[in-house]
Parts: structure tokens; sequence; C-alpha cells
């Protein structure tokens, strides 16, 4: 008998609860195909660098289970709740506290297998999925391949007997300690306002309000300090506005009587201040998660331009060594000739000029950053015998004129320079600017930025700033052979301890960690943003449509004192917009302007123009509205088939 009671409740329920029902699909989904990741040979083969991905899933994971166990917690509390009455109905037929207790757990014990099996089915395709882009990352090519990870279905297995089994036993001793005619009138309970006094609600309406200012103000400083300060006052700020809000909504209605009375604003906004003032504590849980979800979001895709630039950016060469003036590769070169197919090499010197203009000129445009404090010059013969290693098109320079070589990101401003250069007692004319990626991104590269050249004989003539030496194979270089060739430097650093400054590139070892990088950082910060903003909207939804019965009694009310269907629809689209949006606002203020600084703080070069940093944003923006969007259309769909049931 109970079990049947038990299977048919939980058949209710996750009818009830649809969009809670889905959610824990998808946090089992998720779960499950990182924990793939993590136990995969496959893909921790791919990199030594990705040893620390285990890691990274694994804190992700527990902040997930967490967040997870929270949402379990939640809801469970909040069905209990509404079942409260039936529960003390059940007492007062002489059913033992005992038996309601366990139909309770095994209800939910259902709810949450279910859910875990399907996770399980849907997790697998998710992790082909996650497969795909690392394979992708690493420029393998994918061909599918069902695998089954028993090690990751045991610990998805036990986080979620971990996550069920603590929220149920929090719940069972809320049965166990409430009496019955708690039991029967619990569900008339809201959460208690902190803040019941008028003034006292407008004071912390005032002061939350300029603790938000002041807590951006200090987040944005790029000071550790400050920005910490900053970001309690944001927490701060995140939970008295919505302890308060309702209060800011009578005073803004004083002083515009004319729009509270338009349309249906005095319904929508009426029915918003009741529910706001019965779950403050509610939406600023909220808000805080839907702002560290988007900050997270964010964060990734800064990185991912991040990386995506430095691949590009800090050298085409398959092995490029910059060190001291007059530097001796041949330890370097015995490796690199006895381990690695060359099909070509060079090693040449980069010279100081006697002054610092085009840098002086360059420096605005990089946040006045320099590593020499003079102009680096390269012979003429130098560069194009590495724009040929290189593949790039021949260039020519006639007697008198000199060429930039810069990153791309200072060609535009470098090709307004039209300064003539004088080195020695000659004067060089510009010529053209070139900006294909040449290994000028750190120290010791070929100039810092940018470049000159200009004749040999006149390059000659200067004294030496540094060495390079720079080889082409015909075989990608491996991580071993990269990291052989950094003990070598090691090893030199212990005879010449300048030797140990020595600068090692590789094109394809930039790629390998920029994609671990990719993986180590962006996936886990999906993981945690991608649960945070379903767990966000879950809660609202539920508790929106826990409202059911309610608005049906509202709508029916004002159905009969004459209103329209057109003018029900429109109010109901209204509110329910108001409800969602409204922890959203702060939270897209708050990332926005913590997203748009983070990727100022990146090195000079990274974003080109302040455009890209806005397209950051707005694809945050984008991507939280996308998933949030489906969340607000399943709540609109239920309560309009509900509350307007004749309206098609």
């Amino acid at each position: 008998m109970l079990s049947k009671l038990s299977l048919r409740n939980a058949t209710r329920q996750m009818k009830d609860y649809l969009i809670y029902f889905i959610t824990i699909v998808i946090a089992a989904t998720l779960i499950f195909s990182f924990n793939s990741l993590v136990f995969s040979q496959e893909i921790r083969s791919l990199s030594k660098l990705l040893d620390t991905l285990t890691l990274m899933i694994g804190i992700a994971s527990f902040v997930v289970v967490c967040i997870i166990g929270w949402l379990v917690f939640y809801t469970m509390r909040f069905m209990m709740k509404r079942r409260s009455r039936e529960f003390g109905t059940y007492l007062l037929l002489g059913i033992e506290r005992k038996r309601i207790v366990n139909l309770f757990f095994l209800e939910n014990l259902i709810i949450g297998a279910v859910a875990l099996l399907i996770g399980l089915l849907t997790g697998n395709l998710l992790y082909q999925g996650l497969r795909a882009m690392l394979l992708r990352l690493y420029e393998i090519q994918y061909h599918f391949s069902y695998e089954f990870s028993l090690p990751a279905t045991l610990l998805t297995f036990a986080y979620f007997a971990l996550i069920f089994i603590v929220a149920l036993f929090l719940n069972r001793r809320k049965i166990r300690k409430s009496k019955i005619s708690e039991l029967i009138y619990m569900d008339q309970y809201n959460e208690k306002e902190l803040a019941t006094d008028g003034k006292k609600r407008r004071r912390l309406f005032v002061a939350s309000v300029i603790s938000g200012i002041v807590g951006i103000g200090l987040l944005i400083t790029y000071d550790a300090t400050f920005s910490l300060i900053g970001a309690f006052a944001i927490i701060f700020f995140l939970f008295t506005f919505y302890i308060s809000f309702s209060s800011g909504i009578s005073a803004y209605f004083k002083k515009h009587e004319r729009k509270k009375y338009s349309g249906n604003t005095l319904y929508v906004f009426r029915s918003l201040a009741s529910k706001v003032g019965s779950m403050g504590i509610t939406l600023s849980v909220i808000s805080i998660l839907l702002t560290a979800t988007l900050i997270a979001v964010g964060t990734g895709l800064s990185f991912n331009h991040l990386f995506m630039r430095n691949a590009e950016l800090e050298t085409s060469h398959s092995i490029y060594i910059g060190s001291e003036e007059k530097a001796d590769f041949s330890e370097y070169k015995i490796y690199i000739d006895e381990n690695l197919n060359v099909t070509s090499q060079w090693q040449y010197n980069i010279y100081k000029q006697d002054s610092d203009s085009v840098t002086r000129y360059v420096d605005p445009y990089r946040d006045n950053f320099r590593a020499y404090d003079y102009d680096t010059v390269m012979a003429f013969s130098d560069y194009t015998r590495l724009r040929d290693m290189l593949g790039y098109h021949k260039v020519t320079l006639p007697e008198g004129e000199y060429i930039i070589q810069c990153l791309d990101y200072l060609a535009k401003p470098l090709a307004q320079y039209n300064e003539a250069v004088r080195i020695g007692d000659r004067t060089l004319l510009k010529r053209a600017v070139y900006y294909e990626t040449f290994t000028q991104q750190h120290w010791n590269g070929n100039g810092s930025g940018f470049i000159l050249v200009v004749p040999d004989e006149i390059a000659e003539a200067l004294p030496v700033s540094h060495s390079a030496y720079a080889a082409m194979t015909d075989e990608p270089v491996t991580m071993t052979e990269y990291e052989a060739l950094d003990m070598i430097r090691m090893h030199r650093h212990e005879t010449d301890r300048y030797a140990g400054y020595d600068m090692i590139y590789s094109k394809e070892v930039v790629k390998e960690q920029n994609a671990s990088l990719y993986a180590v950082i962006i996936f886990p910060l999906f993981y945690v943003a991608l649960v945070l903003l379903i767990v966000s909207a879950t809660v609202l939804a539920i508790q929106i449509l826990s409202e059911m019965k309610g608005y049906q009694n509202q709508y029916a009310v004002l159905h009969m004192l004459g209103a329209e269907r057109k003018y029900l629809s429109s109010a109901l689209r209204r509110q329910l917009a108001v409800y969602y949006i409204l922890p959203i606002i702060p939270a897209a203020v708050i990332s926005s302007i913590f997203i748009f600084f983070l990727c100022f703080a990146f090195d000079p070069g990274v974003f080109q123009d302040i455009a890209q940093i806005f397209m950051i944003v707005g694809a945050t923006l984008a991507i939280f509205f996308a998933v949030f969007a489906i969340y607000i259309a399943a709540s609109y769909v239920s309560l309009r088939r509900n509350i307007l049931p004749d309206d098609a």
C-alpha cells in the first residue's frame, strides 16, 4: 500500500514540478558527463597538462553538489509545505508519523532515482559532445565511440545519494517535530519579513542602493583588498535590496500617481510587491547565484579569447630560443639535430638602437608597457631568411628605407607613424609595416611588439641586444621534446645564471598549452555556471507555479468584474516578465561591469579594440538569456494554459 501510494505521489509530483524534475535530470547529465571526462584515459593522454583537469573538475563538482543539494533541499521543503495539510490529515486519520515520513522519503527517492537514470543516459551523449570539443582543440579527428565509465557512474551515484539522503534527512526531522496543527497550517506561512517597519525598509532600501554603487566602484579598482570589500558590499546590496524592495515600489508610485493607475500596472505591481515581501531572502539568494553565473560565463569567454589570442600571437616557429647577447646555442642545437627533423634553421642577433623614439610612440597603444628602453633592430638578411622559413611573401628594402614588423594590434598606429629614423649617420624613411606573427609578444623575442628592419651594414654596426635561434621541423614538437629543451636551459643556468633567462617557444606546444588551459579553466567554469543558471531559474519557476491556484482565483475575479481576456493575458505577461527580470537586472548590471573591467586587465593586444570587449559582454548576456528564456517560456505556457483555459 505504501509503495503504491509513494509511486502515485511521485508520478504526480513529477508532473506538478516538471521543471524541477527536468533540472535534476540536467544536473545528473552534467555531473556524469564531466565525471566521464575525468576518468577517460583517452582525454588524459592528450596532454600531460590535462592532469590538472581532474582537480579542477573535482572542485567544480564539489560546488555543483552543494548547489544541487541546496536546490533539492529547498524544493523538498517547498513540496512538504505545500503538502503539509495532507500529512496533517493523515495523522488525524491515525496513520503513524513514521509511515508518513517513510512515504515522503520513498516518493523523493523515486523522483531522484528516475532523474538519475535518465541523466546517465543523456550524460553519455553530452560526454561525446565534450569529448569532440576537446579532440578538436588538439586538432584530432573525432569518431563516435560508445564508452561506459563505471567509475563515473559510481561517483555520480554517490553524489546523488549524498544529496538526496542529506536533504531527506533534514526534511524528515521537520515532519517528525511538527505538530498536527503546524502541519495543517504550514502551507499558509511565508518567509518572515526581516524589515517590517515602513521607515526602516525605506532607509534599508536607500542604504542597499548606496552599498551597491560603492561595491561596484571598489570591485573594479584592480586592488585585491578593495575588490574583496566591494564583493561583500555587493552581497549586502543584493540581500537588502529585495528585503526592502516593496517600500521602493510604494515610494515610486506615490510620486507617479498616473503610472500607478494606468493599464494593469496597479494589479501587476501590487501582486509583485506582495510576492517580493514574502520571499525577499529567496530572491536575494537567486540574484547572487545569477550574478555568479554571469561572471562565470563572462570570465570563461574572456579567457577563451585570451588563449586564442596567445596561440595566435606568440610564435609561428617550431622552435624559437631567445638568449643573452652573443649566446652559444650549441647545447640546444645538438639535442635538436639528434631528436628533431629540422627543415630549416637560423641563428641571428637582435640589435639595439641608440634611441627609443618608436617605442615612445607606441607606448600609449599598449598601456605604456615596454621590455626595452631602446628600439630593437634586425638586419634585413635575417628578416628575409625568417620570412622565408615561415612561408611569408617576399619583401624588398630599397636603399635609405626601413621596415616595421609588428604585432597586429599595433599595425594601425604604426601605419600612421611616418617619422624618419636616424641610425648613426644614416637617415632612413619608412617603407612599409607588416604584421604577420613573428614572435614579438614577449621579452627576448624579435622585438617587443615591433622591430625595425634596416640594411645589414647599418644593423651590424649597432650593439647587440640579444641573440636568437629559430627552426622549423617537419613534425610537430611534442611536450616531451619541449621539456627536454627546458632542462637544457636549466642546466645552462647552473653554470651561467643569465642563460637561465633564455626564452623557449614552440607553436605546437603553445597550441597544446592553450588547449589544456582552455579545458582546465573554461570547462569547469561553464559546468558551474550552467548549474547555477538552471538552479536559479528552477527556484523562480517553482515559486511562480506554486501560486497557480491563487492566480486562478485572482484572474477569475478580474474576469467577473469585466476584464477582457486581452487585458488578463497582458497582465499575466507583465507579471511574469517583471517577476523574472527583477533578480536579473542587478545581476546583469554588476556582472557586465565586472566582465568589462576584467577584459581591460588583460595584457595589451588581447583585445584589439573596445568593440571586442562589448562583444564578450553581449555574448555573456545572450548565452544567459538563451537558457533562461526556456524556463520563462515554460512557466508562461503552463500559467496561461491553467489560468486562461479558454484562451486559445
